[in-house]
């Protein structure tokens, strides 16, 4: 193996640091590595870096707290969407056949329609589209806590409108055994 040049001495170095720095501001250390390759990448991908050899070293420092904010941002989401998906499976429950999914999924659908339109888009955000309520409220021009209080009062609505058309059977442990329509209603069918 040949001896390191200068260059490549200082850009082990600069990885390792920047490895270091990475893994004290996230979760998972683990996953350090994979941000830092991400840096690399969006370096690599970047023409035009600083011109003045002082200000590289910040820039780079700058690329990777951006991304150490994606990383975060990105568990997020996925810790979003197992949520969701751990409330789908609470509300279909482990003993429930694929008719209790089905119905309950067929039922959801049109109540969400029946929504009024700024109901709807805030659900649609949050919970299909896994925005945070802080992305959402920007998206839409609201306060934080307005946004959250519009998503509370939509799911309650939504889940009026549910449970005004359909009976939903639950089990002891409070998870979703059933779901049958009950009477005239949109998702009858």
């Amino acid at each position: 193996m040949a001896p390191r040049t200068g260059s490549a001495t200082a850009v082990a170095q600069m990885r390792s640091r920047l490895v270091a720095f990475v893994a004290a501001r996230i979760d998972r250390p683990a996953d350090a590595e994979d941000i830092v390759q991400e840096v690399l990448m969006r370096i690599s991908r970047t023409a035009a870096g600083p011109r003045e050899t002082g200000r590289l070293e910040a820039w780079v420092y700058q690329i990777t707290r951006n991304a150490i904010t994606d990383h975060h941002r990105a568990v997020a989401r996925a810790g979003q969407a197992q949520a969701r998906t751990a409330f789908d499976r609470s509300l279909i429950g482990e003993t429930a056949g694929p008719g209790a999914l089905s119905a309950l999924a067929g039922c959801l659908a049109p109540m969400l329609e029946r929504l009024a339109e700024r109901d709807r888009q805030a659900i649609t955000l949050v919970d299909y589209e896994g925005l945070t309520q802080a992305e959402a409220a920007r998206r839409l021009g609201l306060s934080v806590p307005g946004m959250k209080s519009r998503i509370q009062r939509a799911r309650a609505r939504l889940r009026t409108l549910l449970l005004a058309c359909c009976q939903v059977a639950v089990d002891a442990r409070g998870q979703v055994s059933e779901v049958r329509p009950a009477g005239a209603c949109p998702c009858d069918g």
